[in-house]
């Protein structure tokens, strides 16, 4: 017996039978007497209702208008501590849209799951619907709400960059889009809205929003005018008084031929004009003049408040226009008058005005008259208005005239055959003047 215990292949066979009862003392448990223990670390559970995400779209040509189912159910499995970890939003399904285009097409899903677990998709694929986008340049409308205080006056939106955006949609949507803007709200404002930035949106023929428009750009910057109220209106340039001696104007013009200007809505209204009087008394050379323009109330402002008149100064000359007709203007009716004095009963007129201006003139172009206005029968010393061209004043000459009103009914009217008339003209409606004999 010792024999065989001392042999080198009797020690092995015991120092291996001593090792295999180790292991099983220490692997040994009472209750693990199955093989379904071990299949009992895992776990299963089901998820409902998770959303099937789309990604690898081209936006800039398509646009996703169905999915379908867009939820499906997932049963997953795993160790129970894997999914005791595991969280609802950690469990997503997507589809893959990179490489579909305009169309229907069906798609199988994709799951993204935690570490460790797996599932099945019910169901395992999706019906998807792509459409192309398509583009048009629009306007952009800035309407405003309300309305800005009392006796402002709401100017034309200003916008920046551009007032022209592009609108993408698919095309059975972009039909639909009658105008692009923004609302802004200007109620009982008194200064101008600057540099406002608005959110464009897409408009349908009702005023409803289009969802989904893509707008370039989706931003604009606002500028709204609001001012006084506003009258643009022309210049009467008058000429006041007269030339130092010898001098005359040959030309003058105004850097501007229209103002603007601004005060309350009633009193605008009445504005046809504004008047600039240029005082010749103070101009001896040719040269520019600058005009203060006058405010008188209620008129707030006129821009510009001054104007430039570039003039041109000559040495003066006269003309003499002899036997010129004279108007006799108001007579009452009933009356009869009579020039005494000019004999004649023509005016000669001397003229005075630059060389040029006279060389031109001619005996049609003026104008001689004397009013008869509120007087009755007697005699009279009437001054004579002679009406002249721009730049030319009377120098001399006949300045008045002597007339005798009679009562028509109380006297005889005599003529001369030779000489009926005068030559005195009479404005419609009146009696002919007499010249005596």
């Amino acid at each position: 017996m010792d024999k065989w215990l001392n042999h080198p292949i009797a020690s092995k066979l015991i120092a291996l039978g001593l090792a295999i009862l180790m292991w099983a003392v220490v692997h040994f448990e009472p209750n693990d007497t199955t093989p379904n223990n071990v299949s009992s670390l895992y776990d299963t559970k089901v998820i409902n209702d998770v959303s099937v995400q789309p990604y690898g779209l081209d936006e800039k040509k398509y646009v996703l208008i169905g999915l379908e189912p867009q939820k499906v159910n997932l049963t997953v499995r795993g160790s129970k501590s894997a999914l005791k970890t595991a969280q609802t939003k950690n469990y997503r399904v997507k589809v893959d849209l990179r490489t579909v285009g305009e169309g229907e097409h069906t798609l199988q899903l994709e799951e993204d799951l935690p570490a460790g677990i797996s599932a099945t998709l019910s169901p395992t694929s999706v019906t998807v619907r792509i459409e192309s986008l398509q583009t048009k340049e629009m306007e952009v409308e800035i309407k405003t709400k309300g309305y800005p205080a009392k006796g402002y006056k709401l100017g034309t939106p200003i916008l920046t960059p551009s007032n022209r955006v592009h609108v993408t949609l698919p095309e059975n949507l972009l039909a639909v889009v009658e105008s692009v803007g923004a609302t802004i709200a200007i109620d009982g404002e008194k200064e101008s809205i600057k540099n406002k930035s608005v959110k464009l949106a897409a408009y349908d023929k009702e005023g409803k929003v289009v969802e989904g428009a893509v707008i370039d750009p989706a931003v604009l910057e606002v500028e709204i005018p609001i001012t006084n109220p506003f009258k643009i209106v022309p210049l009467q340039i008058k000429l006041v008084g007269h030339m130092p001696s010898g001098l005359s104007i040959a030309s003058f013009k105004s850097d501007v031929e229209q103002v603007t200007v601004y005060g309350p809505q009633d009193a605008l209204d009445k504005i046809e004009f504004i008047d600039v009087n240029v005082q010749l008394d103070e101009i001896k050379n040719s040269g520019k003049v600058t005009v203060p323009l006058k405010i008188v109330a209620p008129i707030i402002e006129i821009s510009p408040a001054e104007i430039n008149i570039n003039i041109e100064v000559l040495l003066s000359t006269t003309r003499t226009l002899e036997g010129l007709p004279i108007t006799l203007s108001g007579l009452t009716e009933g009356l009869k008058v009579t020039i005494t004095d000019p004999s004649s009963g023509k005016a000669d007129i001397v003229i005075q005005g630059a060389p040029a201006i006279l060389d031109r003139l001619r005996p049609g172009d003026v104008d001689v008259i004397a009013d008869l206005s509120g007087r009755g029968p007697g005699i009279y010393t009437i001054p004579l208005v002679v009406s002249l061209e721009r730049y030319m004043e009377q120098a001399g000459g006949t300045k008045t005239i002597t007339v005798e009103i009679l009562d028509e009914a109380a006297t005889e009217t005599t003529t001369d055959p030779d000489n009926p008339n005068g030559d005195i003209i009479v404005e419609e409606g009146e009696v002919q003047p007499t010249v005596p004999q």
